[in-house]
């Protein structure tokens, strides 16, 4: 599979981040790398409702891209904030978690600003799939059974 695998659109509230989840969960050919995809979109999606300044009335966009080697989310919103997607500074035991949970599951992140919004992106490997021919041969931890 190699090209745009989702475009959705949500309105900017709070239900956003699982409609987006939801909607990517239809999405098995991507594999194994499907549930940190759905972590991650959900993070920046969240991150777009909570810090970007929109309103019920805005709307979210979200795409997923897949090559050979990698899958992309990007979400964008309208930019009023003027904020930019970085790092928290300090550990919050209360939040603030969400853009290390994208750094950590991803190759890369960044964020673009541009005249039709703000846009967050982030980029996670997808290594080749193991099958069953190319796995080693397991090894048995059970010896020999002793008669009771």
């Amino acid at each position: 599979m190699a090209g745009e695998a989702a475009n959705i659109t949500v309105r900017c509230d709070e239900l956003a981040p699982v409609t987006v989840r939801r909607a990517l969960a239809g999405l098995t050919d991507l594999g194994w790398v499907l549930g940190d995809a759905m972590l991650v979109a959900t993070e920046l999606v969240t991150n777009a409702v909570r810090h970007s300044s929109c309103g019920e009335d805005d709307q979210l966009f979200v795409s997923v891209w897949r090559d050979r080697d990698l899958v992309r989310i990007t979400v964008r919103d309208p930019g009023r904030s003027g904020a930019s997607a970085r790092l928290a500074d300090e550990a919050d035991p209360f939040g603030q978690l969400g853009l290390k949970i994208v750094e950590q599951l991803t190759a890369h992140w960044g964020s673009d600003r541009g005249a039709d919004g703000y846009e967050v992106w982030a980029e996670l490997l997808v290594a080749a799939e193991v099958t069953h021919a190319d796995a080693p041969p397991s090894r048995s931890t059970i010896g020999p059974q002793s008669a009771l």
